[in-house]
């Protein structure tokens, strides 16, 4: 069947892929007035050479501060979990776009074994040390550079992740085209994923939501695209505020 036009629907016709950051950049936290220098704490090489150029500030907290941090477990067949756990060190202040968005942005190499398939929200509170720099570009083993950029921020070791998560969400792999919300909780994510599975899973890139329904055969529909083009919706997002059809 066709479709209305005031369904929110994904118009292929209009859908352009934006470079790294230039979404999210209009979202990222300022720390600009919410961090105050102090003596700067001596990091162990291999995290230093995380940082661009090894430069990097121990700052303290003046206000609590939005962070996010991407991670992912998976189970090789030998059954060993590896990859990056939600509780790991580093985090961000700028959400992911897309998952090659979040690889690119903050260098995450194939061999840290993070599936990347998640992201959480922290709100760091008042008074938090942490140290601050941008990440460092990655020279893979076939020559290619994944080129970092991103705000790095090293948190404060052991952090109370129940404390301080406010929300989790499941990573696109298109890129968004709104700020995502973080409405999953701990208990809705598996230990691990399965490697060959996890990037299949359907994601809405309008809200960043996990509850999509694949339409039947019988559901799905044809919408026209704004230069004429038809596309078959085969997804829906069942987040009520958003209700997009891709």
């Amino acid at each position: 069947m066709k479709t209305e036009r005031a369904v929110n629907f994904c118009d292929y016709d209009l859908l352009k892929h934006y470079a790294p950051s230039s979404f999210n950049s209009k979202y990222k936290t300022d720390l600009t007035r919410s961090i105050q220098e102090i003596e700067k704490e001596a990091l162990p090489d291999e995290i230093v050479s995380s940082f661009l150029h090894k430069r990097y500030q121990t700052y303290k907290t003046l206000d609590k501060l939005l962070l996010y941090r991407v991670f992912g477990l998976y189970s090789p067949t030998n059954g060993e979990i590896k990859g990056a756990r939600s509780s790991g060190g580093y985090a961000s202040t700028e959400f992911a776009e897309s998952l090659i968005d979040a690889k690119l942005r903050l260098a995450l190499a194939p061999e840290w074994f993070s599936t990347k398939a998640y992201e959480e929200k922290i709100l760091l509170p008042k008074g938090s040390i942490i140290n601050v720099g941008i990440v460092a570009p990655v020279t893979l083993k076939t020559g290619a550079v994944l080129p970092g950029g991103a705000d790095q921020i090293l948190l404060p070791q052991n952090w109370p992740e129940e404390d301080w998560t406010i929300g989790y969400r499941r990573i696109t792999t298109r890129q968004l085209i709104n700020p995502p919300e973080f409405k999953l909780k701990k208990a809705d994510l598996p230990e691990s994923d399965v490697k060959a599975t996890v990037y299949k899973i359907p994601v809405c890139c309008s809200c960043g939501g996990s509850d999509v329904t694949k339409l039947e055969d019988s559901e799905q529909f044809e919408a026209e695209g704004s230069k004429g083009n038809r596309y078959i919706m085969r997804f829906h997002c069942n987040n009520p505020k958003c209700g997009y059809y891709w």
